[in-house]
């Protein structure tokens, strides 16, 4: 396949699926309420109408950018399908079909009756999952990036770490009488943690998936442990890390020997944990390449079989 020169944001991508996704399940979900409750519902409607607006925006949203990417000249009625084509989508005629409804839909000249909307899109909502798994499949391929990992997002998190937990030791280091007495260093170290520990909370946001992590919320960093991940050792640490930050945005009056105390204990683990993580994404990674190659040493086997 071809090299791709500019940089793909995987972010972007990822944040634009997984709007498409919310957006998609929402509307199978009013769809199957049925036609009839569907047409007397005014509500219902102008609940499909936003979930609709927003699928399609969410599929736009990666189109414009991979446009400039793959160097396409597109514009908002074609970028669609001239993208699909590029990454091989098989039914572009459905998916124009889909965006010439979706403009008459939005277009206050036309009509578009509830019957009509209700039938188009049970029988045409599938296009944007299709055409979703298209592109990421795409991706995937030109870029072996497999897992749609955001590096430089790791890269950038992974720095606001070390240069938040650097400034927590210059303010930690002038004493605990000192600190005490100045609130200049109290409110920076409290601003500082709470940057480091987020970033490292992003990361482990980002990857928790990749490994297998499906549900998690504010213990992202626990079911890292959970998972295996990160070594068993740390989770006294992280749950103390998680208490301190949920400790923090619920009240800045907190006593200030205990807040030096913990940012005393807990500073030094944050960089650790970074490695863990670090080991552990190489480790899964060295595993995906290793798939990937036996793959395509399988299917070259199998070419060589019929050629034979």
């Amino acid at each position: 396949m071809e090299k791709i020169e500019k940089k793909i944001n995987i972010s972007l991508l990822l944040e634009s699926f997984h709007n498409l996704e919310k957006a998609y399940t929402d509307l199978k979900k009013l769809l199957s309420l049925g036609k009839e409750e569907f047409v007397k519902n005014k509500l219902i409607q102008d609940r499909v109408r936003v979930d609709f607006n927003l699928a399609f925006e969410s599929c736009m949203r990666p189109c414009r950018h991979l446009s400039v990417v793959f160097g396409l000249k597109t514009s908002s009625k074609d970028c669609l399908v001239k993208l699909g084509e590029k990454v091989g989508y098989e039914d572009l005629e459905t998916l124009q079909a889909f965006i010439d409804f979706y403009f008459k839909y939005r277009d206050l000249k036309e009509s578009v009756q509830p019957e009509e909307l209700y039938d188009f899109l049970e029988k045409n909502l599938h296009v944007f999952k299709d055409y979703a798994r298209a592109v990421v499949e795409y991706v995937k391929q030109t870029t072996g990036n497999y897992l749609l990992i955001d590096f430089e997002l790791l890269k950038e998190k992974a720095k606001f770490v070390k240069d938040s937990v650097n400034k927590i030791n210059f303010v930690l280091s002038v004493g605990l009488e000192e600190f005490k007495k100045k609130p200049m260093y109290h409110d920076r170290v409290k601003y500082f943690y709470q940057v480091a520990y987020d970033s490292l909370f992003d990361i482990c946001k980002h990857l928790a998936p990749k490994f297998g992590i499906k549900k998690f919320g504010d213990d992202c960093l626990l079911k890292m442990v959970e998972g295996g991940i990160i070594s068993p050792q740390y989770y006294p640490v992280l749950l103390k890390m998680m208490n301190l930050k949920n400790k923090l945005i619920s009240t800045w009056d907190i006593d200030l020997e205990s807040l030096y105390k913990e940012l005393m204990e807990l500073k030094d683990y944050f960089e650790p944990v970074l490695k863990e993580i670090s080991s552990s994404l190489k480790s899964l990674l060295d595993k995906i390449a290793s798939h990937q190659k036996q793959l395509q040493q399988n299917s070259q086997g199998q070419e060589r079989d019929q050629r034979e």
